[in-house]
């Protein structure tokens, strides 16, 4: 009996367990994967964000994005706490009528058995006084009448003893044969009792495990509350420094146009003489585009375009200023084009940042920048050639020459006469 209890509480336990159903964990892994690429998208957003503010704003989106299904969760399993609660209850009254009705056939069985005993006693005297008269006693006592009256008053009198006899007879039969029906309803009853009492135990196990699943659900809302509430915090304090670091970025960046410009203003009047003089040049139909001038710098894909996009954190719509490669830690990067590099260096946000001028190409003074890097292989003042190597990526959190960087990539510009483009129309 007690195995039979503890197997069916294992299972109810078991059971419990997984309550939330297998559909309901096929719904969070969906939920889970779909908030994993919303958090693999916003990190990309945010390579050139600092460590501190990239990690509220993921762990805000994250908070933000799982906070409605662990509050469902919460819900559900209340609910279902509530339900076997519920049941605990009724089965508690029932067990009280179920225990009622087992004390109530005892009683019945003991009134039983005490007939029984009564009418085994009774027949137990007259069958030993029929023993010590012999077969013939109720016969002498009729004939030993001295008159007809008498006669007649002993025949009734023995007629009503044995009427009396059969009497106590049946009723002993009766009383045997409701024993045995007694019996046997107690026993059902006992087993219903029994049943009760084991679906009680595990239900009790069953609420113990649902009430460590509302707990655990409950302060999972609660830190999912307190890690958005941080996040928020963060994100304020570092508003004003994340806006400083941009304008710091900007600020370098118009510097190195303005000394991209003049280049590109000399490069350009040098190749008119030399046409002047006859000696040929690379001039060509205007700075507009260079489609396929330029090679790719680096392998992987493109996590972030060039163009104008709203910032996450401050909100204000921004240049991204060039075309953001998925390269690993430590990925070569190659030269665009043939060139003389002209900086290598850490410049603040873009970190370690290594520019090539390329002289005029179709008419226009082109330069390439690559920031970011690990390192460099390449120096100011070296020519390098198209695909050569000159550094390695870099960017990852806390890695040396990352700048304004959470993740290894190649941030990879394109000047035109001094002024950014778009390098997918120059690759």
């Amino acid at each position: 009996m007690r195995f039979r209890s503890a197997l069916i509480a294992l299972m109810l336990l078991a059971l419990a367990a997984g309550s939330l159903g297998p559909a309901l964990a096929a719904g969070e892994k969906q939920k889970k994967s779909q908030v994993d690429r919303m958090i693999d998208k916003l990190r990309h957003d945010l390579t050139e964000t600092s460590r501190e503010l990239s990690a509220a704003i993921v762990s805000l989106k994250r908070a933000e994005a799982e906070l409605p299904g662990a509050r469902a969760k919460v819900a559900k399993v209340r609910g279902q706490l509530a339900a076997a609660q519920a049941r605990d209850r009724m089965l508690a009254g029932k067990l009280d009528v179920a225990r009622a009705e087992v004390q109530k056939a005892k009683r019945a069985i003991r009134a039983t058995e005490a007939r029984i005993a009564a009418a085994q006693t009774a027949i137990g005297r007259i069958a030993s006084s029929s023993y010590r008269q012999g077969s013939y006693a109720e016969l002498a006592v009729v004939l030993q009448s001295d008159t007809p009256d008498d006669f007649a008053t002993r025949l009734v009198l023995v007629q009503n003893a044995m009427r009396s006899q059969g009497a106590v007879l049946g009723a002993l039969a009766e009383d045997r044969a409701n024993l045995a029906a007694e019996k046997a309803t107690l026993d059902a009853k006992e087993e219903q009792l029994a049943e009760m009492k084991r679906e009680q135990e595990a239900l009790i196990v069953k609420i113990k495990v649902l009430e460590g699943q509302a707990l655990a659900a409950q302060q999972e809302v609660e830190r999912l509350i307190a890690a958005r509430a941080s996040a928020v915090k963060t994100i304020e304090r570092e508003k004003a420094a994340e806006e400083r670091r941009y304008q710091a970025m900007q600020a370098e960046s118009r510097r190195l146009q303005r000394v991209l410009a003049a280049r590109a203003r000399a490069a350009r009047i040098a190749a008119a003489r030399a046409n002047r003089g006859g000696r040929g040049g690379s001039g060509g139909g205007g700075g507009g585009g260079g489609g396929g001038v330029l090679s790719f710098p680096a392998s992987g894909g493109i996590t972030s375009p060039y163009g104008m996009r709203v910032h996450p954190v401050t909100g204000v719509y921004k240049l991204h200023d060039g075309t953001d490669f998925g390269t690993g830690c430590g990925a070569p990067v190659r030269a665009a084009a043939s060139g003389t590099v002209i900086q290598a260096a850490n410049v603040g946000g873009y970190g370690n940042q290594l520019v090539i001028d390329h002289g005029v190409m179709r008419g226009a003074g082109v330069a390439t920048s690559y920031s970011h890097l690990m390192r460099f292989t390449a120096h100011p003042g070296e020519h390098v050639g198209r695909g050569e190597l000159i550094g390695y990526s870099g960017g990852g959190a806390g890695m040396y020459g990352a700048g304004y960087s959470t993740g290894c990539h190649l941030h990879f510009m394109v000047y035109v006469n001094g002024g950014v483009v778009n390098p997918m129309g120059w690759l």
